[in-house]
């Protein structure tokens, strides 16, 4: 009987080992514990951030002509969130911009950015560890339950690539959100900012008629002048501790 005993126990620390073994470290270590590369990965290339590859006509010529945004429209909002910003601005080019220069650019062919779930808890986790990394200094609290909004990022966008674009209103009318066989919802509203000189979009979704598991996957569209941006998401694969994490 006490030889059984060590078997049952032997074979449930060696079950337990393996599935430790096969979790991702966002299962099993603290987000203040996590290294420099394991947040880049987070916020680059996981189930929530999933890179995409698209075809660009930006020449070096446009580079030097195109020098970003307009200062007011950065940060500034529109949709129907509650009167974030009064949007209307364009997107500037030729020059004053406050990207600067145009060494941001990628080279003509193929450019590669990055659509991220913002809102999920781990890639407000890996944020928050980030500026840490960076600066020693930690925001106040921490990243914890559920935002009011699905935000979707779209990272690393040089200037020139938005410079046909006349307003927010236009990029917000441009972005929808595909969950499952259920339709298309429409972003509430867009936001623009800067992340390592390069822009990023987000754009809010509502949670009425919460996105679940079973509805197995999402694809995220928007249009940034001519070129049209699609990522789809693997809802199986966006969980935390058991629970979709979105």
């Amino acid at each position: 009987m006490r030889v059984w005993h060590y078997v049952v126990a032997a074979g449930f620390w060696i079950a337990l080992s393996a599935t430790l073994a096969g979790a991702e470290f966002w299962e099993t270590e603290p987000y203040t514990a996590w290294s420099p590369s394991q947040v880049e990965d987070l916020l680059t290339d996981s189930p929530w951030s999933r890179q995409v590859s698209i075809r660009t006509q930006i020449t070096e010529g446009l580079a030097e002509r195109v020098g970003g945004l307009s200062g007011g429209l950065v940060g500034a909002g529109v949709g129907s969130r509650g009167g974030v910003g009064s949007g209307g601005g364009g997107v500037a080019g030729c020059g004053a911009g406050n990207i600067g220069g145009g060494t941001f650019l990628a080279p003509p062919g193929r450019l590669r950015l990055t659509v991220r779930w913002a809102s999920a808890l781990p890639v407000r986790q890996a944020a928050v560890r980030r500026t840490q990394l960076a600066t020693d200094w930690s925001p106040a609290g921490e990243p914890t339950g559920i935002e009011s909004y699905y935000r979707i990022a779209v990272a690393g966008i040089p200037g020139a690539l938005v410079a046909g674009v006349t307003s927010l209103n236009e990029l917000l009318e441009a972005t929808r959100l595909r969950v499952g066989n259920r339709g298309e919802r429409p972003a509430v509203d867009i936001l623009l900012g800067y992340e390592e000189s390069l822009l990023i979009i987000e754009a809010y979704f509502s949670r009425v008629d919460p996105i679940v598991v079973v509805d197995r996957e999402v694809e995220f569209v928007i249009q940034l002048g001519p070129a049209r941006i699609r990522r789809t998401f693997d809802l199986d694969e966006m969980t935390l501790n058991g629970r979709l994490a979105l």
